[in-house]
């Protein structure tokens, strides 16, 4: 059974700082943020925080501890090892109908109680609950210092601790969309069932509300506005990725066309040295969704 003592002699062996300023850098943790804008893709612009690179390290060190320990589920295909969109989209590539839900304030919504539930659960027989308090204390952020003290969307230790939260509600869905048949997979906040039958799917807006009015923690709502059923016989998006009408996963059109041309302008010598590092990052993306891309444009693009 880890205490506190024990676990701060371990962080400060690993980290090379005393025990007695990790106490105070981890009683502080949640006010070590820094505040900054980034614009969103439908307009306007989100606010988000980001750890002092303090607090990051202990966060990060917590994680390193703490992954092997807690459960995620296998439909979790975000911020596991092998996983990734193209991993996400690829398992609903084969299917007819399909249905996307969005978690509303995802991270924010996932508080300190959660946290400390989900570890009684989970850690109880490793660490004791003032080690439990002392861990979950440090991986929240309390904004503007008004409670709770909750997830941060830019803290290195949220995207571990969220999937696992999730555990319980990735088991009672998965289980039922076995039985159906139905393929679901949950990337961070985003769900996405499909199906290859018509019907099947259908239920399962309703169900997961259900399932999430049940489950003690965490207090999550879906974003109804964002919900989107969708077909073979429409464009079928999945993690940013587009499902093919023949099976396929690809980066899409849009994506292709702008390649293209930045690829064009490359060979013309017209692009600056930041905008040439985008087109190397992008060629990258474009052959791991899609082997090969790269060659065929290099054969189909002429200067």
């Amino acid at each position: 059974m880890l205490r506190p003592n024990d676990l701060l002699l371990k962080m400060s062996e690993d980290l090379a700082m005393l025990p007695a300023h990790l106490e105070i850098i981890i009683r502080t943790a949640p006010f070590r943020y820094k505040l900054f804008e980034i614009p969103k893709k439908a307009g306007g612009m989100r606010q988000v925080a980001q750890p002092a690179r303090e607090v990051k390290a202990i966060q990060r060190w917590m994680v390193n501890q703490l992954e092997p320990k807690l459960p995620i589920h296998k439909s979790a295909t975000a911020y596991c090892s092998g996983s990734s969109i193209k991993k996400n989209a690829e398992a609903h590539a084969a299917s007819r109908f399909m249905l996307k839900l969005d978690f509303k304030n995802f991270f924010p919504s996932i508080t300190r109680d959660d946290i400390l539930l989900h570890f009684e659960r989970h850690l109880s027989d490793q660490l004791d609950p003032m080690t439990q308090q002392l861990v979950a204390h440090a991986c929240c952020w309390m904004p503007e210092r008004l409670p709770p003290f909750r997830l941060c969307i830019g803290a290195p230790s949220s995207p571990m601790l969220s999937n696992s939260i999730m555990y319980e509600l990735d088991c009672r869905i998965s289980t039922i969309a076995e039985q159906d048949k139905v393929v679901y997979t949950r990337y961070a906040d985003d769900i996405t069932l499909s199906s290859r039958e018509r019907g099947k799917i259908d239920r399962y807006s309703d169900l997961i509300k259900e399932f999430l009015t049940e489950l003690p923690y965490p207090k999550l709502k879906l974003n109804v506005d964002k919900t989107v059923r969708a077909s073979r016989a429409g464009r079928r998006i999945v993690t940013g990725l587009v499902l093919t009408p023949d099976g396929n996963v690809s980066i899409g059109r849009d994506r292709k066309r702008l390649i293209r041309a930045m690829y064009h302008r490359s060979l013309k010598q017209e692009l600056d040295d930041e905008q040439a590092q985008v087109l190397v990052g992008l060629l990258a993306f474009a052959d791991n969704v899609e082997p090969g891309f790269s060659q065929r444009l290099k054969k189909s693009v002429r200067p």
